[in-house]
């Protein structure tokens, strides 16, 4: 047998240490790789998951709570004013809003709600309303002490605008105490977050 159909290993010393070393450097290329990817996944991910919008409501006036007022004001008087700020926390992404149900409650009996229709908020954006909720018209007779809460709650419906991709809906509940004093307005903190 000649020493070409046989070759041993001194032969070849070259040969197999570059084979050698290749299996972990292959595996450590291998490793990089896919740390990366990952990294660049979470990344991503993190960038591209949207915050929920924050609603806030910035003022409130219940005439029949203000006894120096409640004449004044006839066609309204069983009326709740609220003054609402939506806010679009993201920073690359719109929210189409469904209509807003905005129900309010004394205790745990409903008094009044009222509806805002759809619209669309581009990112970091605010938007402002006035919301005229029509009220029980007993909310003064419920309401025996001077200063008093009424419970607001939210309910919609969101969409979310990614670049060009629109994700599916998102249903959002969210509720706040609002305490009023014996003027009918809002007493204490005066930018209450529904949470």
């Amino acid at each position: 047998m000649s020493d070409l159909e046989n070759p041993s290993e001194s032969e070849f010393p070259i040969l197999l240490r570059t084979r050698e070393e290749a299996k972990p450097c292959l595996c450590l290329w291998l490793l990089q790789v896919a740390i990366v990817i990952g990294s660049s996944s979470v990344v991503i991910w993190l960038c591209l998951t949207p915050k929920s919008p924050i609603y806030i409501i910035t003022g409130a006036y219940v005439p029949t709570l203000d006894g120096r007022n409640s004449t004044s004001l006839p066609g309204r008087n069983t009326s709740t004013i609220l003054n609402l700020k939506f806010s679009n926390p993201n920073k690359k992404m719109g929210i189409f809003y469904n209509n807003i149900n905005i129900t309010l409650y004394y205790s745990n009996a409903v008094i009044g709600s009222s509806s805002l229709p759809g619209f669309y908020q581009g990112h970091k954006k605010t938007t402002i309303y006035e919301v005229l909720v029509n009220a029980d018209q007993q909310l003064g007779k419920r309401v025996t002490n001077a200063t008093t809460g009424l419970r607001v709650c939210l309910e919609n419906v969101v969409k979310y605008k990614i670049f060009s991709y629109t994700t599916k809906h998102h249903r959002i509940y969210n509720q706040a105490h609002v305490p009023l004093g014996s003027d009918g307005r809002i007493s204490g903190e005066k930018n209450i977050k529904l949470k």
